[in-house]
Parts: C-alpha cells; structure tokens; sequence
C-alpha cells in the first residue's frame, strides 16, 4: 500500500460527504482510514455503510479524543509508505498527491502540503475554486520551504518520517498547535516542511473546532514552553538564518526550564492582582 489517508470526524455528515467524493474523484491507489471521535448526526452511520461499500477502515470513539489522539490511532493502523492528514471539509485537487510526492523524491522531506484556498481569505467558492487557482496563481517555484504554509488540513508525509521523529503530542487537547509541534521536532531532526505551488485544496475552515472548546492559549503556552525560539520560524531571509542559529545555541542551554518558570510566575502574578482587585 503506497498511499494511507487519515480523517477525522466530528458531526458536520454535509461536508464529509463532500470530501469523500472529492477524495475518490483526485486521489489513486489508497486506502482510508476515518476516525470518528463521537458523532452523532447520522456520520456514523453514513461511515458504516462506506465501511462496507468502499472497504474503508473505521475507528468509532464514544467521545471526541481531540486531533492528536485521533490521528495517531489512524498511524496505528495505516499501511501505507506515504501517510496523508486531512480534514474532512476540504475539497481537493487533481493530482495533488501526485505533485506533493514529487518534494519527497528530490528533498528531504517531512511534510509536504498544497496551498490552501479558504473561502474566508480568497474570492471564490466551492465550485470554481480549480478555476480561481489556475487563473490567480503562479508562483515562480513548484515547491518552497514554508513553515506556515505547510497547514495539516491537507498534509502528506511518510511513514519512516513519523517513525523518526514521532507522532502527534496528545497534550495538545482536543486541537491547535500540535501540527506545528510535530513540524519544529521535523526541523529539528533535519528534515524540511514544504508547499506546493502547482496544486492547492479548498477549506470551508473552522467547520468543526469552531464549535469546540480548543483552549488555545493553553496549547499556545505549552507549545513555547517546548520551543520558545519556534515562532521564528515565520522569520524569513537574513534573520531566520540569525534566529536559527540562536536557536542551536539556546538548545544547549536550559532555557525551556526557564521558559517554564517564566510562565509559572506569570501566572502567580496575575493571581495576585486578581485577588488585590477583589478586595478593593
């Protein structure tokens, strides 16, 4: 098996049904794996009859396990060389795995992705989003290292990568951060995160953890207590090279122990003047 692909779902039968035609029209020679983490709109059984009539492998959870848990019960179970993260409200593209392997057979690669179409961002809508990129974009490269742009609503990599670098931190609960975790522990381990210009993918966006409490600033705290250096990454020319080099140094240097306690004290001060307002 060359190709496994894994998604989540939660509610929203409208969008799945959406993605699963979009995925067989583009897509060769795979195999799906859909992780249910709780559904209860009719998705679940909608994804048991898909179980038998397209032989797709299904992990049913009683509750929502979060984007972390749920992806790597599909590693688990996947047989496949490449592996493919993605959402099911997406619309894909021709041949996008097609272009995306392509970055792994010239680079070293740990995550290669299209670009990312969203309805909140770009004009166009679900049924001339081929169109819109076609007519809209031309970048001078296929494919480029882009830390930001490499998103995990569509996002292959391969199986001896995971193997490497492990899978998704399941403290990032139930979603946000933990795509940009497993990128950074990616980099570290010397491997590039690519976009790929000569395909994209279409987001309806924020379909289901809108309506989940993500608790961001949480996962945006515990991902820089881990890598406090992480966020210049989105730094380009001169200065990434500068920040990257900063980086490797303060890796030898206990400063995540420090970032820790920074954080901690923090949170004692706003304690304290919490408790000084009450009594006023």
């Amino acid at each position: 098996m060359k190709l496994s692909i894994i998604t989540l779902t939660y509610n929203h039968i409208k969008y799945t049904k959406k993605f699963i035609d979009s995925l067989y029209k583009y897509t060769k020679d795979f195999e799906l794996i859909v992780v249910d983490n709780g559904s209860t709109d009719g998705t679940v059984e909608y994804l048991k009859k898909l179980e038998t009539e397209l032989d797709i492998k299904l992990i049913l959870n009683k509750e929502n396990l979060g984007f972390s848990k749920g992806n790597n019960q599909g590693i688990e179970i996947a047989q496949g060389e490449y592996i493919g993260f993605l959402n099911n409200d997406i619309l894909l593209y021709p041949n996008w795995f097609e272009e995306c392997e392509k970055v792994f057979e010239r680079e070293k690669c740990a995550f290669a992705g299209p670009r990312h179409i969203n309805p909140h961002f770009d004009s166009t809508n679900e049924k001339d989003y081929i169109k819109f990129f076609k007519r809209t974009f031309n970048y001078k490269t296929s494919y480029e290292k882009n830390f930001d742009e490499c998103v995990f609503s569509c996002v292959l990599t391969k199986r001896a990568v995971l193997d490497g670098i492990g899978f998704f931190d399941e403290n990032y609960s139930p979603a946000f951060f933990e795509d940009n975790d497993i990128k950074y522990r990616a980099i570290l381990a010397g491997y590039g995160v690519y976009v790929v210009n000569t395909v994209c993918f279409y987001h309806f966006g924020s379909i289901t953890s809108a309506s989940l409490d993500h608790r961001l600033e949480r996962n945006r705290n515990y991902y820089y207590s881990k890598y406090p250096f992480a966020e210049y990454l989105s730094v380009s020319g001169r200065d990434r090279d500068i920040y990257k080099r900063i980086a490797e140094d303060m890796r030898r240097f206990p400063f995540n122990f420090m970032y820790k306690c920074f954080i901690i004290l923090r949170k004692i001060r706003n304690r304290i003047y919490k408790i000084l307002r009450a009594k006023k």
